[in-house]
C-alpha cells in the first residue's frame, strides 16, 4: 500500500530509500524502459570516459593509486609534465564533451523520473511514452537551474579557496597544520553536500512547479527545512555508495592495481557497472520522493487533483490551474488552500 500525504511526513532517510526501491519493483516496467532509454547510455557513456582518458590521455592524467603511493613516499606533481600543448587541447575537448553528455542524460533521466513518481504518486494515468514527451518540454528549465547551481558552486568554491589558501600561508608549516586543516575541510565538504542536495531538489522542482534557475534552488532550500538531515544522510549514502563502486573499478579493473586474472577482471567490471546502473536510477527515484515528503512535511496538501491538472497541462490534456508567470504551488498549505476555497 503506497503511503498516504500524512504518512510522508514521518519518513526518514531509510524509509525514503525502501520507498524508492518499491516504487521501482512495483512500476518496474515503465523503469526497465526508461533505464534502457536513458540511464543505459549514461552508465556506458560514464565508464567509457573513465576507460578512454585511462588509454588516451595517460601523459596527463596520472594513475591515482601510483600518485598516492608516490605522495606517501615524497612529493609528485598531479599531471606529468611533458605532455604537449595539443595534448591538452584534445584532452580539454574530450572531456568537455563527454562531461555534457553525462550531464545531458542525467538532466533527462531526472526529467522522466520526477514525471514518472509524481504521476503514480497522484494515480495519474503514465506511461513511458508520456515520461518521454515531458523531457524536451522542461529540458530548458532544468538546464537554467544546472547553470545557477554552477555559478553557486563557484562562488562557493571561490569563497573556500580563500581559507585554504590563509591556510597555506599561515599554518602549512606548522605542527595546527593538519588540524587547521581538517576544520575547514569538513565544514567544507558538508556545504559542498548541502548543495548538491539543493541541486537534486531543485532539479525536481523545476520539473514538478513553475521554477526555474535561481528561484527552484530558492524553493528547495525552503523545502529542506526541517528535513535537512533526512536529505544529508540519503545523499551521504548514495555518494559514498556511488564512489566506492567507482573506486572498486578504478583499482581492480581500470589500473589493474591487484593483478587479476582477465576473467575476474571481465566479472568485477560487469558487477561494477551494474552498480552503476542500480545507482544512476535511484538517484532520481529518492530525489523524487525526498521532494514528496519536503512538501508533506511543510503540510503543503500535493493535491491529487491539482498535480495531475499540471502534469496534463504538458500535453494539452487540461487547463493549468495558474497564470503565466504564476508561483505555482502543487498543493499550497491546506491553510490556505481552504482561505482560496479550494
Amino acid at each position: 500500500m503506497d503511503p498516504t500525504q500524512e504518512d510522508l511526513k514521518f519518513i526518514q532517510s531509510k524509509g525514503i530509500i525502501s520507498e524508492s526501491f518499491k516504487t521501482i519493483l512495483k512500476w518496474y516496467k515503465i523503469f526497465t524502459q526508461i533505464t534502457l532509454t536513458l540511464i543505459l547510455p549514461f552508465s556506458i557513456i560514464f565508464m567509457a570516459h573513465m576507460e578512454i582518458s585511462k588509454r588516451y590521455f595517460d601523459k596527463i592524467e596520472r594513475d591515482p593509486f601510483q600518485l598516492l603511493t608516490g605522495a606517501l613516499e615524497g612529493y609528485q606533481p598531479f599531471f606529468y609534465d611533458h605532455a604537449t600543448s595539443l595534448d591538452w587541447l584534445y584532452y580539454l575537448l574530450f572531456k568537455t564533451i563527454s562531461i555534457t553528455i553525462i550531464i545531458v542524460f542525467c538532466l533527462l533521466s531526472t526529467a522522466a523520473v520526477s514525471y514518472t513518481v509524481a504521476s503514480i504518486y497522484t494515480g495519474t494515468d503514465i506511461s513511458y511514452r508520456k515520461a518521454m514527451k515531458v523531457v524536451p518540454k522542461v529540458w530548458k528549465r532544468l538546464i537554467l537551474t544546472l547553470l545557477s547551481m554552477f555559478l553557486a558552486v563557484f562562488a562557493y568554491n571561490l569563497i573556500a579557496a580563500v581559507f585554504f589558501f590563509l591556510w597555506l600561508v599561515i599554518f602549512a608549516d606548522t605542527v595546527a597544520s593538519p588540524f587547521v586543516l581538517f576544520a575547514i575541510f569538513i565544514p567544507y565538504f558538508f556545504g559542498f553536500l548541502y548543495l548538491s542536495i539543493i541541486w537534486q531538489i531543485a532539479s525536481v522542482v523545476s520539473v514538478l512547479e513553475n521554477f526555474q534557475g535561481l528561484k527552484s534552488m530558492i524553493k528547495a532550500m525552503d523545502l529542506m527545512k526541517g528535513k535537512r538531515r533526512v536529505a544529508l544522510s540519503i545523499s551521504l549514502l548514495s555518494y559514498t555508495f556511488f564512489i566506492a563502486t567507482v573506486l572498486m573499478y578504478m583499482s581492480l579493473v581500470l589500473y589493474d592495481a591487484s593483478d587479476l586474472g582477465f576473467l575476474w577482471k571481465l566479472v568485477i567490471g560487469i558487477l561494477c557497472w551494474i552498480l552503476l546502473l542500480i545507482t544512476f536510477l535511484l538517484f532520481p527515484v529518492t530525489q523524487a520522493i525526498l521532494y514528496l515528503v519536503c512538501k508533506s512535511h511543510h503540510r503543503e496538501a500535493i493535491d491529487t487533483l491539482s498535480l495531475s491538472t499540471y502534469l496534463g497541462a504538458y500535453f494539452g490534456e487540461s487547463q493549468p490551474v495558474f497564470k503565466v508567470g504564476e508561483d505555482i504551488q502543487l498543493g499550497r498549505p491546506q491553510s490556505e488552500a481552504a482561505a482560496a476555497g479550494v
